[in-house]
Formats: C-alpha cells, structure tokens, sequence
C-alpha cells in the first residue's frame, strides 16, 4: 500500500477533532490593571474524584473552565489544558527565560503509543498541588522485561547500544532548534534568517527521530513474532490495567540483577524500549495512534499543566485587558488545530509503523521525509506563537508589566 494511501486511512481511522471551536465572549473581563484571579472553586472543591490522603482527589475528566475569565469558560478539558501551557510559556517569555529542553527517553521516537497510565493514575489534592501515584513507564518497562526470554531482553539491550550515536545526533539536533528558539526574540542576523534556520533544524530533528523509530520498530516487529501465547497473554493484561503494576515485585529485582552488566542509564533505556515494545505487540496501529491523542503538544514543547498552573492561568489572564485576551485566545484556536494536525501526522506514521508486524512493504525515505516535514510544520507554528508573545509582552502597560513579574512570574520559579 502506497505511502499516501496509508496515511488517509489513518486519519480516517483515528484523527477525530480533539478540540471544539467557541467564540470569545465579548463581554469578557475589561480589566488590565493588578485584578487578580479570583481562584474560583480552586481549593477544596470537589471534582468526582475518589479521595485520598491529602484531601479529595481530582478527577481530570471532570474539570471546568468556570475558574478563567467569561471569554475563556466555554473551553473544553484539553483546551484548558492546552491554555495552561500556552499561558506558562507567554510568562517565560515576559519574564525573559529561556527555553528549556524537557526531552526524554521515552518522548524520543515517540511513535508507539501508550498505555492509559493518565486514566489509572489517582491525582491527590494536597492544598493546590498535585499529587501523582501510580508506575511509571520505565517501571512498567521493567515489570515486561521480567517476563521476557534472555534472547528478547538482549534484543533490545542490543538496540540501545546501537542507537547511542543515534539518539546523540537527534539530542544535538534538538538542542540546537531550541539554542535557535533562545536568539529568536533579538534575531540578529534578521528574523527571516532565523525562520529559516530553524526550518533546517527543525527538519534533520525530524527525519533523525524517524530513523530511529523505524530501528526500534523492526526490533520489536521481531519480538512480536517471537512472543508465545502466555507472553502475549501478559502483556495485554498489564496494557489494561497498567497502575496495577506492583514495582516492590520480586521479578523486578531480579531483571535488574540480570541487567547488571548494562549502567543505570542503559537499564532505564531498555525498560523504556520493553514499555514501547509491549504498546506496539498489543495494539493495532489504529489503536496505538488513537493511546497517543493529546498526550503531548509537540516534539520541541513539553506537556501541558495543571494544578498551581491553573492558578497562574486565571491570575494571568484577569490581568489582561480584553484586546489582549482575545489575542490569546485566537491563539489557542490556532494552537489547537495545529495540535490536531500534529497529532494526525504522528498517528499515521504509527499506522504506517505497525505495518512492520505484518511483514508490509515501507519506503524509508518517504517516511523520513514526512517526519521532516511534520517537524518543519511545528516550528513554524512555534514561530507564530514567539511573535504573538512579543506583540503582547510591547502591548503590556508599566501597571500590567510590574503586576505580572512581581506576582506571576516570579511564583513560577
């Protein structure tokens, strides 16, 4: 099946619209001056959710938008969720900091899916912070190594050693968009200039985390093969109820003694690969694509907030004018469709992926090719939003400027 081809399927098959589209309110709050955000419902209230040692958990699925400004309060779960990262990074840009690389083994070649850790994991209140309990990926990772064969860990023992100039090469790429991303507020030599560099940049990242997905999935093609019926058995019983793994399990222990002669790092890389491994061994493509939807906002920005985030949010916001939030909405409605597009883009390549399992024919180059081209689109949107932050940070008055760094800003440090 052609390339093309594949990727349509996909979309038909998994890309359904994340975000819904609101129009602002015009009657949305005229202030500007050093109104703070009421903090509305933010401690104490009940939210579905179970309880837990700290106070009553929060229930994600069930949270509300009534705590932002009138023109924000018709926002769905993930567009707020979406807004808190966009506000946190308007801040960071305010503030004058710099970009922070938030990479990681696990982000890397992220073509696999995920298991639903987000729906098991219980969230516990305490004041307004959150409170995560559940495994991590790489002690799930750990926890499917244990029942593995010795040939099948030492597959992707083998697969970390070989990819280490690799993953190197994609980490210095990486660095080098946000070393890029750092000048872009003052370009000199001329803004364009800079566009075009980071486009550049942009495009090798994307074609190298390609090449190393490709590598990862032949490795795991084969394993899926290889698994035996009780393997298989097991792994879609920890994909189903991934929090239920116990990471005090004496199998655990024992992976890591039969690991021994790998370093810590190269430990935590395999159990990261196990984790991939079993998404890719019990899922279809469509399936793996559709685990993946709105966990992350891009290859080159981290995931979006939450808890005191939220706070931070309603505060930064009621301290706009209205000219100024409606530029920042606009720019979520942008930022939610160039999501969705990002997110479209990936669940194809994790279709075409999983095409590996079934012995499917797959042009490496196109594919390399599409993930430069999907890496190209996220900058330019990155681009977009560095010069909406700068249009608002010179419309910001003396007032406005004072109250954000002194009360906003600065809490976020």
């Amino acid at each position: 099946m052609k390339l093309s081809s594949i990727f349509l399927l996909a979309i038909t098959l998994v890309c359904a619209p994340i975000f819904q589209s609101h129009t602002f309110a015009q009657n949305g709050n005229q202030g500007g001056g050093q109104k703070q955000a009421g903090g509305k419902g933010m401690k104490g209230r009940k939210r579905g959710g179970q309880k837990g040692r700290g106070g009553e958990a929060r229930n994600e699925k069930t949270a509300t938008a009534d705590h932002l400004p009138p023109g924000f309060q018709q926002l769905t779960k993930d567009e707020v969720k979406l807004l808190d990262s966009l506000c946190s990074r308007a801040l960071e840009h305010i503030d004058g900091l710099q970009p922070r690389s938030k990479i990681s083994l696990l982000s890397i070649a992220n073509y696999f899916g995920s298991m639903t850790i987000s729906a098991d994991k219980i969230a516990v209140a305490e004041g307004d912070a959150e409170i995560e309990t559940g495994p991590s990926e790489t002690d799930i990772g750990f926890y499917i190594l244990s029942r593995l064969s010795s040939k099948q860990r030492g597959e992707l023992g083998k697969l970390v050693v070989s990819q280490r100039p690799d993953i190197a090469e994609y980490e210095q790429l990486h660095e080098q968009v946000l070393n890029l991303l750092r000048t872009f507020p003052e370009a000199n030599p001329p803004q364009r200039a800079i566009e075009r560099a980071l486009a550049d940049a942009a495009k090798a990242a994307g074609e190298k985390e390609i090449e190393i997905a490709i590598a990862q999935a032949r490795v795991f093609a084969d394993i899926a093969k290889s698994l035996t019926q009780e393997q298989q058995q097991f792994l879609l019983l920890v994909r189903s109820s991934p929090a239920a793994v116990n990471t005090s399990n004496e199998s655990i222990a024992e992976v890591r003694a039969a690991l021994a002669q790998h370093d810590l790092k190269d430990q935590g890389a395999i159990a990261i690969l196990a984790y991939k491994a079993a998404c890719y061994c019990t899922g279809t493509g469509a399936q793996n694509a559709a685990s993946y939807l709105g966990k992350a906002t891009g290859v080159f920005r981290g995931k979006s907030g939450g808890g005191r985030e939220m706070q931070r949010t309603a505060s930064f916001l009621n301290t706009l004018n209205l000219l100024q939030q409606q530029k920042l909405f606009q720019l979520l409605k942008s930022e939610a469709r160039s999501l969705q597009t990002q997110a479209s883009l990936r669940s194809q390549m994790i279709v075409l992926l999983d095409g590996l399992k079934a012995g499917k024919d797959f042009v490496e180059r196109k594919a390399r090719q599409a993930g430069g081209t999907s890496a190209q689109s996220e900058m330019r949107n990155i681009v977009f939003e560095a010069n909406v932050f700068t249009q608002l940070q010179t419309s910001l008055t003396d007032t406005q400027r004072r109250f954000i760094l002194q009360n906003i800003a600065s809490a976020r440090k």
